[in-house]
This record gives structure tokens, sequence and C-alpha cells, in this order.
């Protein structure tokens, strides 16, 4: 492959030293990667990064994720796919937090060069015990996107809804569904994801995920994605 995995690992040798430590720092990182050969020959890498700080009342949640496809007859990159989002929340009661939170995404299928947006909002957890969770999110504030090819960037408002849902439907193993609606003047682009994960020992687990990503900007992207991977929890 011509990418690096070098800063996944580095990544993975922090969260070990933060776990040995028993720090309030804890997430989960996931691989996958697919090679395909014959008439299309490509290579597949993508990898995600969700960790999570608690402190009393707040919450501090970081996430990274990265897609990268290498067409290996002519060694373009086919598809290329990077986002950040960090979000602080504070919960000032059990079930109810405000929230602020920054993302920036480049993604080489849209017109975009980048986009990033930040939003405020208010978010309240609806299911909370030992095996279900189910929270959504509403904010409100403003995106910058850049086009790729003329360099102009363009500012307007937006709104932002999240849920999230688990389910761990027996020991060590769990469903996940996560949905975001990014709307602004520019376009909406909508997201969902669906894991099954099922553990192979206290750290590693095994993971099936099926993704979307809809875009009705100057693109129009209508994108999908399923992988099999491996995940280290720390």
């Amino acid at each position: 492959m011509r990418y690096s995995v070098l800063p996944l690992l580095a990544v993975l040798a922090c969260a070990s030293a933060a776990a040995a430590e028993e720090s309030p720092v804890s997430g989960e990182a996931h691989v996958a990667w697919l090679k395909s050969t014959g008439s299309s020959e490509k290579e597949t890498f993508k990898g995600r990064l969700g960790s999570r700080y608690v402190r009393e009342d707040w919450n501090h949640e970081l996430k990274l994720e990265g897609l990268n496809e290498l067409d290996g007859s002519t060694g373009d990159r086919t598809s290329e796919r990077y986002l950040v989002q960090e979000k602080s929340s504070w919960n000032y009661t059990e079930r109810n937090y405000l929230f602020i939170k920054l993302q920036a995404e480049k993604d080489q299928q849209t017109s975009w060069d980048y986009q990033a947006f930040a939003a405020l909002g208010y978010g309240h957890i609806f299911i909370k015990t030992d095996t279900m969770f189910l929270s959504t999110e509403l904010g409100a504030g403003a995106r910058h996107n850049k086009h790729e090819l003329t360099g102009a960037t363009v500012n307007d408002a937006l709104g932002n809804a999240e849920l999230e849902y688990e389910w761990k439907f027996r020991p060590g193993a769990r469903f996940n569904e996560d949905a975001s609606v990014e709307a602004g003047k520019e376009g909406t682009v909508i997201r969902t994801r669906t894991a099954l994960t099922f553990d192979l020992t206290k750290v590693l687990n095994l993971s099936v995920v099926y993704e979307t990503k809809r875009d009705d900007g100057p693109a129009d992207l209508d994108d999908t994605l399923t992988a099999v991977g491996v995940g280290y929890r720390f």
C-alpha cells in the first residue's frame, strides 16, 4: 500500500498507555483493509477512532475517520475521505446536556476542497441502561465551504441533528445505529452507520459495518460502504 499505517499504530500505542494508567479516557479504534484483484485491482483502507474524556459533568469526545482507495493498475487514488470531529458536552442533568461541536471533512468525491462547521445545541438521553442506549441531538451553527476547482469560499447557516443507538443484545455482542443530518443552503449531508460488533477478547473485537453518505450539494453524492474489520477497545 502507498499509504502508511504508522499514525494508526501510534494512536493504538497511546491508547494502550492510557488504558494501563486507568485514566478517564476511553474509546475504540477500528481498521478495515480490502484488496481486489483481476480485471480491477484496488486496495481500500478505512480507519476510525473514537475517544472520550469524562471529567465531572463534562464529556469531551473526539472522532477521527479516514478512507483511502488506491487503483493498483494506475496508482491513482480513486477515493479519499478524512473527517475530524470534536464535541464537548455539559450534562446539567442526568438525561439532558448542552454541547458545542466542531467538524471538518475533506472528501474527494464531492466538489468541495473541504467543509467545516461549528454548532451549538441540546441533547437528550432517552434510554440509558446496562444493555441499551438512545440519545438525540439538535443544534445550529455555521458552515464554511471551499470549492475545489475555483478556491472560492462560501459560508452558510447550518442545522444539525444526530441520533445514537446501541443495543447489547448478548454478552460480548452489540448493535449500533448512528445517523446525522447537516442541512444548509449549500447542501444537505445525511450520514448513517450500522454496525454489528462481536468481542474476541477483552480489548479486541470483530465488526461488520454498513455506512451511507448522501450529499445533495454540487456533486450530488450518494455513497455506500460495507466493511469487515477488527477493533481495539481502550
